[in-house]
C-alpha cells in the first residue's frame, strides 16, 4: 500500500462532494415520501426517473426506502474513499452505477461520481499504486 497522503487529491475531494450531494438529496426525498406520502415535487411533477419506475412495472409510490438505503449508502461509500478501503472503493461504484437510474438530477451527478471514481489518481489513492 502506498504510504498516507496529507490531503486527497482533487479527484476524491469532488467525488466526496457530489456523493454527499446526491446521497443527502436521495435519502431525503425517499424520507420525504415515507412520513407525508409524496416526494419532494418540483413544478408538480416527479422527475424521469418516476417513469422508468413505472416502465419496469414498479410503484413509483414504492420506493421511498429504497431512495433512503441508496442514499445513506452513498454517503457511507464516500467513508470508505477517504479512509481508502477497498470496500468504499466497490461502494461506491456500485451506488454510483444504481444512481445513475435516477433519471434527471441524478443521472449526470452519479455519471460524475463514477467518472471521477475511475480516475488514475482516485484509484491510487484508495487502491494504491497499480502493479503490473
Amino acid at each position: 500500500m502506498s504510504p498516507p497522503r496529507a490531503h486527497a487529491p482533487w479527484t476524491v475531494r469532488l467525488y466526496v462532494g457530489l456523493s454527499w450531494l446526491l446521497g443527502w438529496w436521495l435519502a431525503l426525498d425517499g424520507l420525504h415520501q415515507r412520513l407525508f406520502g409524496d416526494y419532494v415535487r418540483l413544478g408538480g411533477q416527479l422527475g424521469p426517473w418516476a417513469n422508468l419506475a413505472s416502465a419496469v412495472g414498479l410503484d413509483p409510490q414504492s420506493l421511498g426506502m429504497t431512495f433512503v438505503a441508496l442514499g445513506l449508502a452513498g454517503l457511507g461509500a464516500t467513508f470508505g474513499v477517504v479512509l481508502r478501503r477497498r470496500w468504499g472503493y466497490t461502494a461506491g461504484l456500485i451506488t454510483s452505477a444504481l444512481g445513475l437510474l435516477y433519471i434527471g438530477f441524478g443521472l449526470p451527478v452519479a455519471l460524475a461520481c463514477l467518472v471521477l471514481l475511475l480516475l488514475p489518481a482516485t484509484r491510487a489513492y484508495v487502491l494504491g499504486p497499480a502493479t503490473g
